[in-house]
């Protein structure tokens, strides 16, 4: 039978609020009319065998139409509109993009959180009023909830688009500005696996995954490119300096060790037969014969000694843990002696408090990313893009933009170029991501009224919560500044 597989699963630590919270009556009732909402599958036609049992052949379909499309939904054939290339743009342009995305996220997130905690019975004690509601009849009061969840979203994209970009101007990356966004990605994501949602709406939660996970690869990418990546070469080659020493070492000993059972076995068979005496020439039935007791049958017997080394067989190319440039070149076609192994295996060597914090991070962040990629794969993808989002998967598809060309389009264009994202090994697509968030979120906003940052809760001015006595309350996952401490998030390995 096979051997069990010995592959690292990622742990996910349980979400503190992942039982469904129920819609309220006013948010189950009367979805307006979006198409993209209530697609589902054309069932796949199939001919009734006959009587006889046999089945006639499916008439030719032609290649276009293999693709499964809703009812009622063709293809996006419509080409976006083809932008003029920005081409290389100063950094002080990213430093404006960063301030202006960081300063939207803060509003979009203190309006979601304030949203959210309004939509709360009356009677509960996580209900706090908004001061200025919506009017009763508006999309804002309807869809309370959903309007929130997706502020936090939006929030979320604006605050990942604000560091990648600040990142993508000097071709680096901050890992201390990345830590910033965890609690709140944590956040969001707990409120929307806390909600009954319906099929588009779900793609959202693949959306924060595929951000979470995109920023775990950029992190990891970066990281080995650049310290972790010089201080695994410098240890490498001094375990390899090292190695080779103590197979060196090793070698003379068993040489020692050979000599010395050589001169143990020469005394041991004593010195060479002098001339025979007389007596040994004589006649067995001689009078002046001297009586012997030996048998002549039993041969004489020396003391012998065998090292361990030659009681365990060598190590043949391919039996041993030893690869690469660790093993030295004169064993990588012969046989390697037990001991000499032994001693090659036992080297070791001490290593930096950073140097094994950056080794953990790394571990860390690779079965994060993988678990993250595999959610979000999951219920964000090019068909349920398709389906869910017809508007954004033609800009993505019929798109003339490269992979490295993540600069090129406007964050807030809702006609231009995208980019499905592309490999997170490579460090990259952070930004694709972003663009994709944010055209789902408007494309998905527009039947509900959603208008984004233009109709936020507007957060009070200190004057005016001092005026009243008051402070506004700071919930879990909460702060006025925006990005929230690290910590906390539920998809960071401890």
């Amino acid at each position: 039978s096979p051997a069990p597989s010995t592959k690292r699963k990622y742990d996910a630590p349980p979400d503190h609020d992942r039982s469904k919270r129920p819609r309220t009556a006013s948010l189950l009732q009367d979805r307006p009319p979006n198409p993209s909402n209530l697609r589902v599958p054309l069932p796949i036609p199939r001919n009734e065998p006959s009587e006889d049992g046999e089945v006639p052949e499916d008439p030719p379909v032609a290649s276009s139409s293999r693709i499964p499309v809703a009812p009622g939904i063709d293809i996006p054939n419509a080409v976006p509109i083809r932008r003029p290339r920005r081409g290389k743009i100063d950094t002080k342009h990213y430093d404006v993009l960063h301030d202006k995305y960081h300063q939207q996220g803060r509003l979009l997130k203190y309006s979601g959180d304030s949203r959210f905690w309004s939509t709360f019975a009356v009677g509960k004690k996580e209900y706090k009023p908004l001061a200025n509601p919506p009017p009763p009849n508006s999309m804002y009061h309807k869809y309370g909830g959903l309007i929130a969840r997706l502020e936090l979203v939006d929030a979320l994209v604006c605050f990942t688009y604000a560091i990648w970009i600040r990142d993508y101007a000097r071709k680096t990356c901050y890992r201390s500005s990345w830590y910033t966004i965890e609690a709140f990605l944590a956040w969001c994501k707990q409120k929307w696996l806390s909600e009954e949602v319906i099929d588009a709406e779900r793609s959202f939660i693949g959306l924060i995954y595929m951000i979470e996970g995109y920023i775990h690869a950029r992190k990891l990418a970066y990281l080995a490119e650049s310290q972790l990546g010089e201080d695994v070469a410098k240890l490498y080659e001094n375990m390899r300096v090292d190695v080779d020493q103590a197979a060196i070492k090793a070698e003379q000993a068993q040489l020692s060790t050979d000599l010395n059972l050589g001169l143990i076995t020469q005394k041991a068979q004593g010195t060479p037969p002098m001339l025979p005496s007389p007596a040994s020439i004589a006649p067995a039935n001689s009078a002046n014969s001297t009586p012997t007791t030996r048998d002549e049958g039993t041969p004489p017997t020396y003391p012998t000694a065998v090292s361990a080394s030659q009681q365990r067989p060598p190590l043949l190319p391919g039996q041993h843990p030893i690869r690469g440039k660790l093993l030295p070149q004169r064993y990588r076609e012969v046989p390697i002696p037990a001991d000499t192994m032994d001693a090659m295996l036992s080297v070791t060597s001490r290593v930096s408090l950073p140097f094994l914090q950056n080794i953990k991070e790394q571990v860390n962040g690779t079965t994060a990313a993988a678990h993250c990629l595999r959610e979000a794969q999951v219920t964000l993808n090019l068909t349920t893009l398709v389906r869910f989002f017809p508007t954004t998967f033609a800009r993505v598809i019929n798109t003339t933009l490269l992979p490295t060309e993540e600069h090129e389009p406007d964050i807030e264009d809702e006609e231009g170029e995208l980019y499905w994202p592309g490999q997170s090994i490579t460090g990259e697509g952070l930004g694709w991501v972003c663009l994709l968030g944010k055209a789902m979120i408007k494309e998905f906003g527009k039947a509900y009224g959603y208008k984004g940052v233009d109709s936020v809760v507007p957060k009070p001015n200190p004057e005016e919560a001092g005026s009243n006595g008051s402070h506004p309350q700071q919930r879990p996952g909460s702060t006025p500044q925006g990005y929230t401490p690290r910590g906390n998030s539920l998809t960071v390995p401890p």
